[in-house]
């Protein structure tokens, strides 16, 4: 009998300790943690996809779909004609632009709610049998700016600090969207992401664009982010995550 009690005691005492580190939120479709920038010029809000679903859509999501947990910006928007800018497939259905920007060096797929980061050498690497590839399993895709491949941060000019926002894969396998608190340049955000083990980072749209939302997990309340959001009824294209 002692052993017996011994045993629950201590059982007992591991749950406990499992859900004070944090770990009983495993499971939970979306968290969010703040971690602080290596340069010191930023925190940053990471919003982890979990057990979420990742998609790119092209009409702009319901706040009232419960499903919908995470809602930003995707790729840029044209300012003649306010579409997405670049090449794009949504759901297996390439954009009526069906042009390639070779001035944005990076994509993203989309398959079955997870995706792929990856350079194309400024559009080079976004070949018909990559194209027809996604088409035929109904995936998703866009370009935007490659932050980070393969570990390694891409240089940038000198340019206007900003806040930055981006989608971003970890070195442990986890999706997350990364957004700093505070204005900084395209070679801070990237830095300060791989401190964070983030081997592979894709830019989203910003600035007069920024407006998103989040469904807050502890109680299911819609937080809005950015800081603009002027032109948020021009917003072509989303990323979001559902569960």
């Amino acid at each position: 009998m002692i052993k017996r009690i011994a045993a629950l005691t201590l059982l007992f005492l591991a749950i406990v300790a499992w859900a004070l580190t944090g770990h009983s939120n495993y499971h939970s479709p979306l968290t969010v943690e703040v971690k602080h920038g290596k340069s010191g010029q930023s925190d940053y809000s990471v919003f982890y996809k979990n057990t979420a679903k990742i998609d790119f859509e092209i009409k702009r999501p319901d706040k009232n779909d419960t499903t919908v947990l995470l809602c930003i910006p995707a790729a840029f928007t044209t300012l003649d004609k306010y579409d997405v800018d670049g090449l794009y497939i949504c759901k297996g259905s390439i954009g009526k632009s069906k042009r390639v920007n070779h001035h944005l060096g990076g994509g993203i797929k989309i398959m079955n709610g997870e995706c792929t980061i990856f350079g194309t050498n400024d559009g080079k690497l976004i070949t018909d049998s990559l194209i027809d590839a996604i088409v035929a399993a109904k995936g998703s895709f866009f370009q935007q700016i490659c932050m980070i491949d393969s570990g390694k941060a891409a240089h940038f000019k000198p340019n206007e600090l900003t806040y930055r926002r981006g989608i971003a894969i970890f070195n442990n396998g986890k999706t997350a969207i990364i957004e700093s608190t505070s204005p900084i340049d395209l070679s801070t955000f990237a830095s300060d992401a791989v401190s964070f083990g983030v081997i592979y980072l894709l830019y989203t749209d910003m600035g007069a664009w920024d407006e998103g939302w989040y469904r807050n997990p502890k109680n299911g309340d819609i937080v809005v982010l950015g800081y603009s959001k002027s032109q948020t009824d021009k917003q072509s294209n989303w990323v979001v995550f559902r569960k």
